[in-house]
């Protein structure tokens, strides 16, 4: 029997009758590879009640679409609120985005758009934000972005129409979780603030010489300053991170009166800031 061409109900019937590990071919001893298929077929109560999801990974040359069993991903280790649950709605997984190959992978991700709603982004490298909001529009169901690192424009040299443009993606963009792992200057993180304006939780990682008592008075004065912010979890991930530096950040937020309702743990590498109000 030709797995690859029967319809996905006749799919699900044949696995309920023969249910065992299988793929047309496989990458990994527990992912699965189809090709030719409806991605959002794959979110049905049948491969949901079996802990399966998709993911949808953009290499240079192919692209893979992976049946994965259930394994939580960063943006479900964070509970904010009883939002509507896109957890284990399709990801998608960019990981060469070099710029002579931007147009290849943009043409890739329309492709995509026809067989899958996407719902969570990760892009493996260093990315302009020019790209990012290019992505943004075609994905417009988009709920998390995780970036490696991101390189801003030189906003004096941007142009009406490309101002109008990034102020579209600010003002029509539904994101909710971002994960920056890698801050280069403090002003990736107040650009990513301004350009998500419903982000709730908000994932930094930083080196462990950075100054995080002026990492964090400038950030949290930004979200103070903002007309109306959604943030309501903030993570910084900082390799030298213990009780100590915890304890510290936690006096001088007290002491420079940059929060009052919030409270404050550790869970690795990771200090966690949730904020109650400002």
């Amino acid at each position: 029997m030709n797995i690859s061409y029967l319809e996905f109900d006749e799919f699900e019937i044949f696995l309920k009758k023969f249910y065992f590990e299988f793929g047309p071919y496989t990458y990994d001893e527990d992912e699965f590879i189809f090709d030719g298929c409806i991605c959002d077929q794959f979110i049905s109560p049948f491969w949901i009640n079996r802990q399966w999801f998709v993911e949808i990974v953009i290499e240079p040359e192919i692209i893979y679409l992976f049946m994965k069993p259930y394994r939580k991903k960063w943006y479900e280790l964070i509970t904010i609120d009883n939002d509507f649950n896109v957890n284990h709605l399709t990801l998608l997984t960019i990981r060469d985005i070099s710029m002579d190959k931007y147009t290849e992978t943009f043409n890739k991700i329309e492709w995509i758009i026809d067989v899958a709603t996407i719902y969570h982004l990760e892009i493996c490298d260093d990315v302009f934000i020019g790209a990012i909001i290019d992505f943004m529009n075609l994905l417009c169901s988009l709920d998390s972005l995780k970036l490696s690192s991101i390189t801003l424009p030189i906003t004096t040299l941007l142009s009406t129409e490309e101002l109008d443009w990034i102020n579209l993606a600010v003002e029509y963009n539904k994101i909710t979780k971002v994960y920056l792992e890698e801050m280069i200057e403090f002003d990736d993180v107040l650009f990513l603030i301004d350009l998500f304006p419903k982000v709730k939780y908000l994932q930094i990682g930083c080196t462990s010489d950075i100054d995080i008592n002026l990492f964090l008075e400038i950030i949290l004065l930004k979200i103070q300053n903002k007309v109306y912010s959604n943030l309501h979890l903030l993570a910084i991930s900082i390799p030298t991170a213990d009780d100590s530096m915890m304890e510290r950040i936690q006096n001088f937020i007290d002491l420079k009166g940059l929060l009052f309702n919030y409270t404050i743990k550790r869970t690795n590498d990771t200090i966690f800031l949730r904020m109650k109000s400002f």
